[in-house]
């Protein structure tokens, strides 16, 4: 008897908790990971081209991570032809991220170029800064190193203290470069408002040479020298840091920008100024561009942008561009900050 009393209830415990299952609400479906992808290309009146990719992940509210490559081709001219008389195409691969601590940010980015018959560099970036919602004001280290393919001359007359002379030989050169940079950026419910300087310091060009005549008392070859032992090469860099394709792999001494964003319902409009100062050369290059981007869906953004860069040297390139951006997980945009954060906690966001 006392079993069948304990066999009753636990038969009457399961019934309860199948009863309690059925009425409660089914557990939330997990959310898809919150990544962005973003797709574009450009074209400029030099014939010039450029394609982008870009995927950016963020595992919590204050963690992003980023990998991104860039192929730029610039057509070849009369102003930067390669040795072989092909286009010079410029391959950049990054990756990336930042954490928030609160108010302060710590980025980091590691960026590798390669240009044909040209160069290969790695910059290695450290970011802090301070994110206060509504501003933002951050720091930017870097340093790079500068590899260049084999220079090779032969019978080149160079100008010493004690008269020309002839050398002929080659030079596997690098450069090293850091670099110093401040960002300000304020925003609201519909202005953004943002600016940026960078300024880079050189050292000498060092590596290994067959002609020990062309090094300085210090070791090293002389910005001079190395112009004399290029020749077209420095015309190629300055060239580079003039248009807007393959500015990235450029030797810049500085570089600054300021713009002015207004983000409304369904789109984005936004302007731009830029101006880019050559290493080698010297030259200035100034950049203006305007944005307008239309959200296509709450997923799905597409931007538009066209501008010209004007330097002395080489006139005025117009350029052009698309960028289709894809969001996983979209954020509700023209609502006040706290609200999203809101919205985002009772979706369970991490």
């Amino acid at each position: 008897m006392e079993a069948s009393v304990k066999m009753v209830c636990l038969a009457l415990a399961a019934l309860s908790l199948v009863a309690q299952s059925a009425d409660s609400p089914p557990p939330p479906a997990p959310l898809p990971p919150d990544l962005t992808f973003k797709v574009g290309g450009q074209t400029d009146s030099a014939q010039g081209t450029a394609f982008q990719g870009k995927v950016s992940w963020n595992p919590t509210r204050a963690l992003t991570l980023f990998v991104s490559a860039d192929r730029s081709n610039l057509a070849s001219t009369t102003e930067a032809p390669s040795p072989s008389g092909s286009t010079t195409t410029t391959t950049t691969t990054s990756l990336g991220g930042e954490a928030a601590f609160g108010l302060f940010c710590l980025g980091a980015q590691y960026d590798r170029s390669d240009m044909t018959d040209l160069l290969t560099s790695q910059r290695y970036y450290l970011q802090p800064a301070l994110d206060g919602g509504t501003w933002r004001i951050g720091l930017e280290f870097s340093t790079r190193r500068t590899t260049f393919d084999r220079l090779q001359f032969r019978n080149l007359i160079l100008a010493t203290p004690t008269g020309p002379v002839y050398v002929s030989g080659y030079a596997d050169l690098d450069l090293s470069d850091t670099g110093l940079g401040a960002n300000l950026e304020f925003s609201g419910e519909i202005w953004r408002i943002y600016g940026s300087y960078t300024h880079y310091s050189y050292g000498s060009f060092e590596g290994n040479t067959d002609v020990t005549r062309i090094r300085n008392s210090g070791g090293v070859v002389s910005p001079d020298i190395f112009q004399a032992l290029s020749g077209r090469l420095v015309n190629r860099m300055e060239r580079i840091s003039t248009t807007r394709l393959s500015r990235k792999a450029a030797l810049l001494d500085s570089t600054a920008t300021a713009g002015l964003e207004a983000d409304l319902a369904r789109s984005r409009w936004g302007i731009e100024a830029n101006q880019d100062k050559d290493h080698l050369a010297g030259e200035i290059s100034n950049t203006l561009s305007a944005t307008t981007a239309w959200k296509a869906t709450r997923k799905l953004t597409l931007e538009l942008r066209v501008g010209a860069s004007r330097s002395d040297a080489f006139g005025t390139d117009h350029f052009a561009g698309l960028t289709l951006t894809y969001r996983t997980r979209p954020r509700p945009r023209g609502l006040p900050t706290s609200l999203i954060k809101a919205l985002a906690e009772l979706e369970g966001e991490p």
